[in-house]
């Protein structure tokens, strides 16, 4: 059951959407379609030699790459132990690629962000029966018979009423058509009966911002981001119309340079630290000292709650840590030491002094084991991400 949701969850990105990308060239553009075909049959070494030949077809297009990756991570879902491991990094080897290519590509992102994070917004499941139903329809939407497919994710959504994706299947067959209003209709459909499917609000956005329907398209937009702050195509969008009326967005592109890993054959953390700041305390500078200080307090907040059979707060031990790691960075200059020069470091030093650290942290580095803190964060903050966009104009 994992593969198949996998795919109807995340091959839907690859679709109508792709105008969000460069498509392949015309020699290429065929052999992706077959792919995507061979991909939604679970037929996946055939759907790989199409993605390949793809990829030599047009070596700039990023879609085949793209794809491939997309299928090795499902097959990784299915495999075991080291199998699993090759599989998932055979498939970021194959998602950098694409991402060099073209670091907008939908589908690549997501990919990215499944590796990276692991997990998905708690949307509804819907049975293996109902899955079975939605992947012919995907059989039929990807061979580009989409009356046929729409038919399908129907059949689909009466089985289970409360399976939002399939209402955003739905839309997009619309879309495809062109026929925006029908599309916005079912996209919003989707969109209400589950709150968290960032997807829905994003395809949402695409079909009113095709209908001239700006202000509409950006709040949508915030609601994708509501729902999902690591899906980076929400954000892309919404860069785009903000930059579109003449207020860019600044990625915060944040390289981790210090990390904190437990030995699983003895429980106890080690640190690790950039090669650059390698040497004496002394000599690492103010950055080396900040990025120490990030990984030490996570070590010793996740090596007491092991001490005292305590389970991790993973987004508690997240701010812990970055405001451990700002206060050194504030001692260091009050005592004429220099300031931090990352910068991410810089910018993360603003943003905490103005009181945004955990917003930040929320909405920019956000991951989906922070759901319960995020959920609270935004009772607490009903029109906290648009003021922080507004204020800040910074995006992961």
């Amino acid at each position: 059951m994992k593969k198949i949701r996998v795919l109807t969850m995340v091959l839907a990105l690859a679709g109508a959407h792709a105008d969000a990308t460069v498509l392949p060239n015309e020699a290429a553009q065929p052999l992706v379609q077959e792919g995507e075909v061979l991909t939604a049959q679970g037929k996946f070494q055939e759907a790989l030699n199409k993605f390949s030949a793809a990829a030599k077809a047009d070596p700039a297009a990023s879609m085949p790459l793209s794809h491939i990756a997309h299928v090795l991570m499902v097959a990784s879902l299915n495999a075991d132990g080291a199998n699993a491991a090759k599989l998932r990094q055979q498939s970021e080897g194959a998602v950098r690629q694409a991402l060099k290519l073209d670091s907008a590509d939908p589908l690549a992102q997501e990919v990215l962000r499944r590796l990276e994070d692991g997990k998905s917004a708690p949307l509804h499941e819907a049975s293996l029966d109902v899955l079975k139903v939605v992947q012919e329809g995907e059989v039929l939407y990807h061979g580009r018979k989409l009356d046929e497919a729409r038919a399908k994710y129907e059949q689909a959504a009466k089985m289970d009423p409360r399976y939002s994706s399939v209402l955003v299947f739905i839309g997009d067959t619309y879309y495809v058509q062109e026929n925006m209003p029908e599309a916005e209709a079912w996209f919003r459909k989707a969109a209400e009966l589950e709150p968290l499917n960032g997807q829905a609000w994003r395809f949402l956005s695409d079909a009113l911002a095709r209908q001239g329907k700006r202000a509409a398209a950006e709040a949508a937009l915030l609601s994708g981001i509501a729902a999902q702050p690591s899906q980076r195509p929400t954000w892309d969008k919404l860069a785009s119309l903000r930059s579109a009326q003449g207020y860019p967005l600044t990625a915060l592109q944040m390289k981790r340079k210090s990390s904190a890993a437990m030995d699983p054959a003895t429980g106890k953390f080690t640190i690790n630290l950039d090669p650059a700041f390698s040497g004496p305390a002394d000599q690492k500078g103010v950055d080396g000292a900040v990025w120490l200080m990030l990984a030490a307090t996570e070590s010793n907040l996740r090596g007491k709650n092991r001490a005292d059979n305590v389970a991790d707060k993973p987004f508690a031990i997240e701010l812990a840590s970055w405001e451990g790691a700002m206060k050194v960075a504030d001692e260091l200059a009050a005592k004429g030491n220099g300031e931090v020069t990352d910068p991410n470091l810089k910018t993360m030093r603003m943003l905490a002094k103005a009181g945004q650290l955990e917003t930040a942290l929320m909405l920019l580095q956000y991951k989906e084991s922070w759901r319960p803190e995020f959920e609270a964060w935004k009772r607490g903050h009903p029109d906290g991400i648009r003021k922080f966009v507004d204020a800040y104009g910074l995006r992961p």
